[in-house]
């Protein structure tokens, strides 16, 4: 009787065992089942944007710098002074150009007292010549030294004038109406004038903070998309809640780098990598400073009521190629079959293609192949075969 309940209670051991072994590898193999996330696709606005930062700079601005070198005797203007036209900025000591008047004038009366006697040898020379008294190389050497003469006395009022002109220069006028900005310079200073040899001593600028623009630099894919008279949505991080527009007004035929580069100098290219697109700044512009940082929207293209997807649901099998020639598809979720055994039912996809349009931050049009309310999976299903890469066309730029 015993050997019998030791029998049953054996059996009994035995099938619970193997009831617990099926119900953990039930749930083990329940476990291993990854979920993969979707997301339908739906209709909504899409809008290509390009964004860039650019800086606040005046449309007109000139470097204000002397024609002469000297030492700065009174600098009339500060920083952020407005000023009109013909406006004195700053005066230069004349001290040296004057005590070389002097000297001139000196040499000037010297030239001429040397001319007149020249003159007097030429005229009684002259007449002994028409007399046949004297030779004609007597006759010429007279002339000639009159004729040196002459041109000393010349030489000497070209440097009069010379001198004079400077005297002028030595005070400085504002060539436009404008804000002083960026003043270098104090009394007492040395500044040097500007010539073909030597740039000069920048010794302020003056702008009109009226009239602004946005100045960035765009690179080489973007910068196709973009042509002058094209509006654009300008924002400054310095002015939160304001918004400005504008208008494209410039866009570079050649790049800052390239065009470094091709100086032919020693120095270093433009740090500014990229084309330069200059932006009329339009309204008020009483808040902008210059060389506040602004940013720069441009709506390029824009679909109303597009069928939309996530772009992390696009793939592409060939990432090299330029995105006009790239062929993109979806992984299409199918209506999950009847659940069995009170199991949750395995999900399937179909791959599918389909055509991209315009793309945002976010998702992407899609222009067939797909339909409203289908689910796309957002990554790669395990039971497809793993593309190269994954929404890298969005990546590289549009």
């Amino acid at each position: 009787m015993k050997g019998i309940l030791y029998l049953l209670l054996f059996a009994a051991v035995l099938g619970g065992g193997w009831y617990a072994y099926k119900y953990w590898q039930e749930t083990q193999s329940s476990a291993n089942v990854e979920t993969v996330p979707v997301a339908p696709v739906i209709k909504r606005d899409i809008s290509d944007v390009l964004e860039e930062t650019g800086t606040i700079n005046p449309v007109n601005k000139v470097a204000i710098k002397s024609e002469v070198s000297g030492r700065v005797q009174n600098v009339y203007v500060e920083d952020g002074m407005m000023v009109t036209s013909g406006f004195v900025l700053v005066e230069l000591d004349k001290t040296d150009l004057l005590n070389t008047r002097k000297d001139l004038e000196y040499e000037l009366k010297e030239a001429e007292l040397n001319y007149d006697r020249a003159k007097i040898d030429y005229d009684r020379n002259n007449e002994l010549f028409q007399k046949r008294i004297i030779s004609y190389d007597a006759y010429d050497q007279v002339k000639t030294t009159l004729d040196l003469r002459s041109n000393t006395v010349l030489k000497v009022i070209t440097k009069i004038d010379t001198n004079t002109d400077n005297l002028k220069k030595t005070t400085i006028f504002s060539p436009t109406s404008g804000t002083v900005l960026n003043k270098n310079i104090e009394v007492g200073e040395m500044v040097v004038g500007a010539n073909s040899v030597s740039s000069g001593t920048e010794m302020m600028t003056v702008a009109d903070l009226k009239d602004l623009e946005v100045s960035s630099y765009v690179n080489e894919i973007d910068v196709t998309r973009l042509h002058v008279g094209q509006n654009i949505e300008i924002t400054v991080d310095s002015t939160p809640g304001v918004d400005y527009s504008g208008v494209v007004t410039h866009v570079a035929p050649m790049s800052s780098s390239s065009s470094g580069s091709s100086a032919g100098s020693s120095s270093s290219s433009s740090s500014k990598d990229g084309f330069e697109v200059r932006i009329a700044v339009k309204g008020d512009v009483s808040q902008l400073k210059m060389g506040m940082t602004a940013n720069i929207t441009a709506i390029l293209k824009e679909v109303k009521d597009a069928l939309a997807v996530p772009l992390s649901s696009v793939f592409c099998d060939n990432y090299e190629l330029a995105p006009s020639n790239q062929k993109y598809y979806v992984y299409v979720e199918k209506p999950a079959a009847a659940a069995e055994n009170g199991k949750q039912p395995e999900q399937a996809f179909e791959k599918r293609d389909v055509t991209i349009g315009v793309t945002d931050t976010s998702g992407a049009e899609v222009k067939s192949g797909l339909k409203e309310g289908e689910k796309v999976a957002l990554k790669r299903p395990p039971s497809m075969s793993e593309p190269m890469r994954n929404h890298e066309w969005m990546r590289r730029g549009r």
